[in-house]
């Protein structure tokens, strides 16, 4: 049951994504004049439909993407004639390549607007509410308690887990000085002051690369949340940094897992995607939107990638087109994209299928029929 409420709020965020992405196309078509034939989100039979005055418009029953038809856009349609006006092969290969790239520009502007408005409205991080202890490390005996909120380390103030951690890693090795915040047992609220030995340790991220650490041994309390607020000019320089941050991140992600430093298992598909969002809802709308701007700059890398049938694969063509000053063959652009399209599919597959191991949906079936 609570998969199934996970769908709702999913579909929610993917027919923005998908929206946003097509209607792109879609305008950038229009200001190049090329004329648009259908609109559609989501793939295969349609559910819901209506013509415009040239435009098709639909709502189709798969919906994990989308997809704009502009006129005379491949060999197949001019039928051995010349391109004619409106059609997109008649277009100049600049207005190609902005109508092609159009869908990821309208990604990051999404994602930079609700950045934006996260950063303005309150970014929800983690507090400095102690919720619990890891076992064998420093502050299980250094007279911390759960319920306990940290106030300061080493005299500097902390307002969130993320500034806790990073003034914890700023300090040079030796015992830090605590004011924690704590209820005595008349419910009154007074300040306490502790010292503790961070525990050092090399650990490695995501990606496999070391990194020294100091850790207390202590988690987060999941009800201690903090909002960080800003005014607009530095919302408008934050959501420029995050979007940038995540960019960077996502290459590193896929060139790692190209290199095979980065497991596969990491990757999350479709089923992922309704658990990520359907736990995001519960937290709350603040969540539901970060994740929907990270999903947004997700799929704008993602479309931008130089593979045949991705946006990044016609746009690599068509840089290639601009330098040459000559088209290549139409034919072999069209295959490329159809093994392209097969690739992606089967790669779907794959995605699809490691988002049940993950989340032991074959060994609940096996358990299932064998008890």
């Amino acid at each position: 049951m609570n998969f199934l409420l996970s769908i709702i709020p999913t579909l929610i965020v993917l027919g923005i994504l998908i929206i946003i992405h097509e209607f792109g196309h879609f305008i950038a078509c229009r200001l190049c004049k090329v004329k648009v034939e259908k609109f559609s989100v989501g793939f295969g039979p349609e559910i819901i439909h209506w013509q415009g005055k040239e435009t098709r418009y639909a709502i189709s029953l798969f919906p994990l993407g989308g997809f704009v038809k502009p006129a005379g856009e491949s060999v197949g349609e001019l039928q051995d004639s010349a391109p004619r006006p409106g059609d997109y092969l008649a277009a100049p290969v600049l207005s190609r390549i902005i109508i092609v790239t159009a869908g990821v520009v309208m990604n990051y502007v999404l994602a930079f607007v609700i950045f934006v408005v996260i950063f303005m409205m309150g970014r929800p991080v983690p507090g400095t509410t102690i919720g619990g202890f890891v076992e064998g490390y420093p502050a299980a005996v250094s007279g911390l308690a759960e319920g306990d909120t940290i106030l300061q380390i080493n005299e500097k103030p902390v307002a969130s887990w993320m500034d806790l951690t990073e003034t914890l890693e700023a300090l040079p090795d030796g015992p830090i000085a605590l004011i924690v915040e704590r209820k005595n047992e008349l419910g009154q609220i007074a300040p306490v002051a502790l010292s503790v030995v961070p525990q050092t340790e090399e650990v490695k991220d995501l990606f496999g690369e070391v990194h020294r650490v100091k850790r207390l041994g202590i988690t987060p309390h999941p009800e201690s949340r903090q909002f960080e607020r800003y005014g607009f000019v530095k919302a408008l320089g934050m959501s420029w940094q995050t979007e940038k941050y995540l960019t960077v991140m996502t290459h590193k992600a896929i060139f790692y897992l190209i290199t095979g430093r980065l497991s596969v298992k990491s990757i999350s598909g479709p089923i992922g995607i309704i658990s990520m969002t359907g736990d995001a809802a519960k937290l709350g709308f603040p969540y539901l939107l970060q994740l929907t701007a990270t999903l947004s700059v997700s799929l704008a890398v993602i479309n931008l990638l130089p593979i045949p049938a991705l946006d990044g694969g016609h746009l690599f063509f068509l840089l290639i087109e601009a330098i040459r000053r000559k088209q290549l063959s139409l034919v072999v652009q069209e295959r490329a994209t159809q093994v392209g399209f097969m690739l992606l599919m089967a790669l779907m597959v794959f995605i699809l299928y490691n988002d049940l191991v993950n989340l032991d949906v074959f060994a609940k079936i096996k358990g299932f029929f064998s008890g």
